[in-house]
C-alpha cells in the first residue's frame, strides 16, 4: 500500500513539474506574439513613413517577426507535448487511486 502511495506522490510531483513547464511555454508564447506584433508594426511604420524607412529597420522588423513566428510554433508544439504528458500522468494516477478505492475481490 505504501508503494501505491509513493507512486501517487511521484505522479503528483511529475504533474506539478510538467504544469510549471506548461506555464513557461504559455509565457513564451506571449513573448512570441508580442515579437510578431512589434515586428509587423515596425515594418508597417517604416513603409508608411512613420519611422525612417531604411533597409536596416525593415530587416530588423522582418527578422523580429520571423523569430516570433518560429518561437510561437516551437513553443506551441512543446506545450501540446507537455499537455499530453500531463493527461497521461493524471490518468495513471487516477487509475492507481481507483484501484485503491475498489480493490478486486480475489478468491
Amino acid at each position: 500500500m505504501n508503494d501505491l502511495h509513493q507512486q501517487i506522490a511521484d505522479l503528483d510531483s511529475e504533474i506539478d513539474d510538467l504544469s510549471e513547464a506548461a506555464e513557461r511555454c504559455r509565457k513564451s508564447m506571449i513573448v512570441a506574439r508580442v515579437a510578431i506584433i512589434a515586428g509587423v508594426l515596425l515594418v508597417g511604420a517604416s513603409l508608411s513613413g512613420l519611422v525612417r524607412a531604411d533597409a536596416l529597420v525593415l530587416v530588423i522588423g522582418i527578422a523580429v517577426t520571423l523569430v516570433g513566428i518560429g518561437l510561437l510554433g516551437s513553443t506551441r508544439g512543446s506545450l501540446e507535448h507537455i499537455t499530453g504528458k500531463i493527461r497521461a500522468s493524471e490518468a495513471r494516477r487516477d487509475g492507481i487511486i481507483d484501484g485503491m478505492s475498489h480493490p478486486s475481490v480475489q478468491g
